[in-house]
């Protein structure tokens, strides 16, 4: 018995891992999310990916961090790839110390992907692979952890078929799910500048302690192994379609939540007028 099949022998008869691991994936942001979303996917039987962060690990994010204290100062394309190797040595990975805004062959990685997992922490890098993978019929999932852990969205952008990250946007502004979820939000100018000290339009997503974090990346996951099976000729036995795509959830009640793990589902199609996907998109 080869040593992959071994490591899977235990949910094979569950799982046909089998069947994903020709499945190319990106993800971008090796952070507290990207990474443990990297990590269950390669529990999964994903066996290549492409990671791209341009960040170095430090000692504060270690305790959210699928990474651990050992690889404080190295970058963490670096890191996270030792981690996802050392539990399957099979795993093939290719990784950009790079900044997603400034890389110029991003387009072709994409267009190579089964699916872009979006794990970064800012708007510009969202809304560019949004539109990358709109233009390539490219599937993403992005997952987010709203400020202080309060809960977390994942939406799931499956070409042809669903409205993509700008519908989403344009759709929520209209809800409640968008009201204080941000940092940006809840505190002064000059809370701001003491914890950050960047400038408003500059403030990234605040995540709370880690088993916040793990609710949203588990729904991150799942997405991603359900866009992968959309993909290939016969999805894994038990792995049935998910038909929403997209879930908010609440990990306690704190608005605009009114309880403990409340869950929103929504089934998002394209929208009028959107610039992106839409039949107002630019030329």
């Amino acid at each position: 018995m080869r040593d992959d099949a071994k490591l899977f022998a235990r949910i094979a008869p569950l799982f046909d891992v089998g069947l994903l691991s020709d499945a190319q994936v990106l993800i971008a942001g090796c952070g507290s999310g990207g990474s443990q979303v990297a990590l269950q996917l390669a529990m999964a039987g994903i066996r290549r990916f492409a990671l791209f962060d341009n960040d170095v690990l430090e000692a504060e994010n270690v305790i959210r961090h699928a990474c651990g204290r050992r690889y404080i100062g190295q970058r963490k394309v670096d890191a996270l790839a030792d981690v996802l190797l050392d539990r399957n040595p099979a795993i093939e990975i290719d990784r950009h110390d790079t900044d997603i805004m400034d890389c110029g062959d991003l387009p072709e990685h994409v267009k190579r992907s089964s699916v872009v997992v979006l794990a970064t922490d800012n708007e510009p890098t969202r809304f560019r692979l949004n539109q990358l993978c709109v233009d390539t019929h490219t599937a993403f999932v992005v997952g987010r952890v709203f400020t202080r852990g309060i809960g977390g969205e994942v939406f799931n952008y499956r070409p042809g078929e669903s409205g993509c990250l700008a519908c989403l946007e344009g759709l929520l502004e209209r809800t409640q799910y968008r009201d204080g979820i941000r940092e940006i939000d809840l505190v002064s100018e000059e809370e701001r500048e003491k914890m950050y000290g960047l400038e408003i339009a500059e403030i990234k997503d605040s995540p709370g302690l880690n088993v916040d974090i793990s609710f949203i990346t588990a729904f991150h996951t799942r997405f991603i192994l359900d866009a992968i099976a959309r993909t290939i000729p016969e999805r894994p036995k038990h792995l049935l379609p998910i038909e929403e795509n997209y879930v908010v959830w609440g990990n306690r009640p704190v608005h605009p939540f009114n309880k403990h793990f409340q869950l929103q589902r929504i089934t998002l199609t394209p929208q009028e007028g959107c610039l992106i996907c839409g039949n107002g998109k630019l030329k």
